[in-house]
């Protein structure tokens, strides 16, 4: 059986230089059974939200290539 992916998207508050910065944060997440999904790495990068992205389904493309 092949294993599924997907990328989530989540927000997260983080503390930056004495006040906090909404981040949204990217998980790469592989299906283990029907409904339960397991984060495999998280992405977040404050400066570059798109980025983190990037790194998310360049992560994503890799392991559906198995």
């Amino acid at each position: 059986m092949k294993k599924k992916y997907r990328i989530r998207r989540t927000c997260k508050w983080v503390h930056s230089h004495n006040r906090h910065l909404y981040c949204p944060t990217y998980s790469v997440q592989v299906r283990t059974w029907p409904g339960l999904w397991i984060d495999v790495k998280q992405f977040k990068d404050e400066e570059d939200p798109d980025f983190a992205r990037r790194e998310a389904e360049e992560l994503l493309d890799k392991l559906n290539e198995k």
